[in-house]
């Protein structure tokens, strides 16, 4: 069996011919077809309520929260789609403002924008989200005691509010999109740090450690997932708009209406497809960070790693493909990983919370649970220092398992990242 994997733009083949092979892939559709019926269809017939035609009628402006260029959406073919309802229904284009939700991320140059976006009418506004910028923020009500909710002032000022975003695995908060468009999607940085915070709990001896209940697919009993659910109900969109994608990475489910309903449908269904039977165990695994813009950075790849990791048994190998050919992605990791040991992380983050060390702290769990050889561009004494094995060779990677575990059943995740089902 000879497997590409995804890597960047490209792709990278690998032979596993000779060993015994499981593959782990989801069942979901291939996606992307008739991409504009499908998002057309759903805020046509919402899962209740009045169709977004219907909503923006008598409306007089509208903002419609997109994901940044972090995550993998076709933008430039939903949008029209979005823009023509908004229109028809009598807003006009000089009214619409398209408002990109960079959590926390950096915005980006002209050019990544409108590839991001797509060509859009030169009447219609896009707004990049800048966390740090007050001027920007509106206070929206009170997150928990003593945080303050802030939301930028396009989403809270505009008299139509719509959410666009995919629902996934998150490998913190459960599931991404849905009410993460608004939180921490176009929130303040104060607020995000505080949310994210939640991953650490205490111990009985009053030492912070990881929260059990922050995992993929985890919503209930999730602190994070439930306070982002709060903030969404505080300011709610008037419609969402929520897609699952399909195994190649294009749209291919969608559903929109009221937030919590069509965000409940989304997850119901991602589990559905990227969900498969817990029990499976391998000695390795070959897996990819997605391509671009998943493995575009170590944040961004470690998603793909931690999913594979979810398969093996300790001490397994994994095979990891991801070009992370930006280095970090965020400045606030550079510090955890001058000297990422899991201890040292935690007692830092224990002193004072920084969002990035935490995904410091769950990468390097992982390289010291499994042995990871790891095909990227990735500065090759950052990654050994991160306890990666580098390698330039994926064959010999191969090879070497031929003759030390030639019994072994080798699981292939090569076509979108799966969870097991609880």
């Amino acid at each position: 069996m000879i497997v590409k994997l995804p890597f960047a733009e490209a792709t990278v083949a690998v032979d596993l011919r000779g060993l015994r092979v499981r593959p782990l892939s989801p069942g979901a559709p291939p996606g992307g077809r008739d991409l504009e019926g499908i998002v057309g269809t759903a805020v046509d017939n919402p899962i209740s309520g009045r169709s977004l035609r219907e909503l923006a009628h008598k409306q007089r402006s509208a903002t419609v929260i997109v994901p940044d260029a972090t995550r993998k959406i076709d933008l430039p073919r939903i949008l029209p789609v979005i823009l023509d309802r908004l229109r028809s229904g009598g807003i006009a284009g000089g009214d619409i403002t398209i408002l990109v939700a960079c959590g926390t991320h950096p915005a980006v140059g002209t050019s990544e924008l409108r590839d991001l976006t797509g060509i859009l009418p030169p009447d219609v506004s896009v707004v990049q989200h800048d966390s740090r910028d007050r001027e920007v923020l509106v206070d929206v009500g009170e997150l928990r005691p003593g945080i303050r909710l802030r939301l930028h002032r396009a989403a809270v000022e505009a008299d139509l509010l719509v959410t666009v975003g995919t629902v996934r695995h998150h490998y913190f908060a459960g599931f991404g999109g849905g009410p993460k468009m608004v939180f921490p999607g176009v929130a303040g940085h104060e607020e995000i740090q505080a949310n994210h915070s939640l991953v650490l709990a205490r111990a009985d001896d009053g030492r912070g450690v990881r929260h059990p209940a922050c995992e993929p697919g985890r919503l209930t009993g999730n602190p994070v997932a439930e306070e982002i659910s709060r903030a969404a109900e505080i300011h709610p969109p008037g419609v969402s708009v929520c897609l699952v994608e399909g195994q190649a990475g294009e749209t291919a489910w969608a559903a929109a209406g009221p937030w919590r309903e069509v965000f409940d449908a989304a997850v119901a269904q991602a589990r559905l497809w990227y969900e498969v039977p817990g029990n499976q165990l391998f000695e390795a695994m070959v897996a990819s960070g997605g391509g671009s813009p998943s493995d575009s950075s170590l944040i961004q790849a470690h998603k793909g790693l931690d999913a594979a990791c979810r398969f093996l048994v300790p001490g397994g190998r994994l095979l990891y493909v991801a070009a992370i050919d930006h280095g970090a992605g965020a400045d606030a990791m550079l510090p955890f990983l001058e000297r990422p040991d899991p201890d040292r992380i935690l007692d830092r983050l224990d002193r004072g919370w920084v969002q990035y060390g935490h995904t410091t702290l769950r990468l390097v769990e992982k390289t010291r649970r499994h042995r990871v050889a790891l095909y990227s561009h990735l500065d090759t004494s950052l990654a050994v220092r991160l306890g990666f094995e580098p390698v330039k060779v994926v064959d010999e990677v191969i090879e070497s398992w031929r003759r030390e575990i030639p019994g072994a059943t080798v699981g292939v995740m090569a076509s979108g990242a799966v969870y097991p089902r609880a």
